[in-house]
């Protein structure tokens, strides 16, 4: 392991940071104790199971020639209005509307499990507490306030030193990209939400922004992607008021800490919001921190596909991370069992994925299972369908690791895809899929909302 080159001691670097003595010790509760730096950065690593193989290129096809930076904007978050007419009129999404609210309001009068007073407080406040993000982050003391020199690792020390603290700031994982104009680049948004602010690259010492615009100083070409796991036990209680998204207020304040961390530091870490810098999955998926599925969504080896991906710009010195082959992507080829769980048809059931996009809402260049996400908003709509992501829930690799049989299952699915049909019976067969809501409330449900046991196993 090589040394650090700052002209302070490390001791007094951290010490600075805010990072020495009952920090540290805090670790200890929960992870190795480190005698000094060095063996954290060396602990720091990103540890993966054994069956997932780094290769050079994701295992979902990209055509780099083809593919081209995307308005976040012309996604269906951004123009839902403009799309949804063209499956159903405007009156018809009010009377689904209309009619789910009658629906779950005499669920509720009948005290309906998953629609009671005390199922709705909990999903109305399950994720509230965020903060609210800026282009630049929080405005932290750096390396000129506390007068001394900038934080000077390589980009593997600097790699762990950032997993190490995202982890505890509430991560589960993290990857990094070396952005390339011909191909990585690409996946940056070009314009953000709503098509408000063009998201450009200048040769500027500072970022800034203006009501137009948000601008990268062209060294900032590195990439911080971080995987942010949702609760597997909520998404099971689809489609009722007790499935709550809870990634969103955990990823504002990730996201705050991150900015303030790498800031200190002395670098830059730039990123608006969740949505608005770039493709998630795909940063996800060159960084190795998991493959798409026939969802069209990334599913990770460790946590499945229910997580959130958020990622952000930096200057700061990072390596280039590879994809990874888990065999995930291959299993999607047989098992459809989210394709089968959507009452619209929104997900393919075709076998092989495809390069013919469906709607102006996907971007072409890439190969994929295309969903119509019109029918994915329209079946919402209804009642008893879905919340959000029931597809997810559905999925064989939404499970907790703490089984064997779990773990077994997707080893062998990494290696060959003769058991996928076989397993994924056994998953339907075994009752993992949604669950009865009735069990809610007398469930001991995990702090946070999440299996950190689980969380902590590979890392």
């Amino acid at each position: 392991m090589s040394n650090f080159h700052s002209t302070v001691s490390r001791r007094d670097f951290m010490k600075a940071l805010g990072f020495a003595g009952a920090g540290l010790g805090v670790t200890s509760l929960v992870a190795p104790k480190f005698n000094d730096l060095d063996e954290m950065i060396q602990a720091g690593s990103f540890n993966r199971p054994w069956w997932v193989k780094t290769v050079d290129k994701t295992t979902n096809e990209v055509d780099w020639t083809q593919y081209k930076r995307f308005r976040e904007g012309d996604t269906m978050r951004g123009s839902a209005g403009t799309y949804m007419p063209t499956y159903i009129s405007v009156d018809d999404q009010k009377a689904r509307q209309d009619k789910k609210k009658e629906v779950e309001y005499n669920y509720n009068s009948q005290s309906k499990a998953g629609y009671t007073l005390a199922d709705k407080a909990f999903t109305d406040n399950v994720n509230r507490g965020s903060v609210s993000n800026t282009f630049i982050g929080p405005n932290t003391s750096t390396p000129e306030s506390l007068g001394i020199p900038r934080w000077n690792g390589t980009p593997e020390e600097n790699a762990a030193l950032l997993r190490t603290a995202m982890r505890f700031f509430g991560s589960m994982s993290v990857g990094f990209t070396q952005m390339d104009p011909a191909t990585t680049f690409k996946l940056t948004y070009s314009w953000g939400p709503n098509n408000r602010q063009q998201l450009v690259w200048e040769d500027v010492d500072a970022p800034y922004e203006t009501t137009d615009k948000q601008v990268h100083p062209n060294d900032c070409m590195n990439v911080i992607t971080q995987s942010n796991m949702e609760s597997q036990d909520l998404f099971k209680y689809n489609p009722t008021w007790l499935m709550a998204q809870i990634r969103y207020g955990r990823a504002a304040n990730i996201q705050e800490r991150t900015q303030g961390f790498v800031r200190t530091l002395g670098y830059w870490c730039l990123a608006k919001g969740h949505n608005d810098t770039g493709n998630a999955c795909g940063f996800g998926g060159v960084s190795g921190l998991g493959e798409m599925g026939r969802m069209n969504r990334m599913i990770t080896p460790e946590y499945g596909p229910t997580v959130g991906i958020f990622r952000y710009y930096t200057n700061m010195p990072l390596p280039n991370d590879k994809p990874i082959d888990a065999g995930m992507r291959r299993f999607c080829y047989t098992c459809k069992l989210c394709a089968d769980h959507c009452g619209e048809g929104a997900l393919s059931h075709e076998t092989n994925p495809t390069w013919d996009t469906v709607g102006p809402w996907n971007n072409p260049g890439h190969e994929a299972w295309f969903e119509d996400s019109r029918k994915c908003r329209a079946w919402k709509m209804d009642a008893d369908s879905c919340v959000a992501g029931r597809c997810l829930g559905v999925c064989t690799f939404t499970k907790y690791t703490d089984a064997i049989v779990h773990e077994t299952v997707k080893a062998v699915s990494s290696t060959t895809s003769v058991f996928n049909g076989f397993f994924r019976q056994m998953d339907e067969l075994m009752g993992y899929g949604l669950r009865d809501p009735n069990e809610f409330w007398t469930t001991a449900q995990p702090i946070g909302g999440l299996r950190s046991d689980v969380a902590q196993k590979y890392h």
